[in-house]
């Protein structure tokens, strides 16, 4: 699935993406909120600048994934931890 589909769908008023490949994907601003990426591929995802406030991350896979000032207000984490504020990366 490429950004532009995830788009789509996400404008369309799909949420679910459980256990979907997104690695590599190029995401960045984009406004994700609500999103549920449980089990979700996101290594190497690129969602920088990205609105991902109350999405579900649990079990997701982010190694190398790019979350810099994305925000996070009320994810669930993959650990299973709600975060609640915008990531900065130092």
């Amino acid at each position: 699935m490429d950004a532009n589909e995830v788009l789509r769908q996400y404008a369309a008023g799909e949420r679910n993406f459980r256990e979907a490949d997104w690695r590599g994907i190029r995401l960045s601003k984009a406004n994700l909120s609500g999103v549920d990426l449980t089990g979700a591929h996101l290594s190497n995802a690129d969602l920088s600048n990205s609105d991902l406030s109350d999405a579900n991350l649990n079990w997701a896979g982010l190694k190398g994934a790019n979350f810099s000032r994305a925000i996070l207000r009320g994810a669930k984490m993959p650990d299973g931890r709600i975060h609640n504020d915008l990531l900065e990366v130092v």
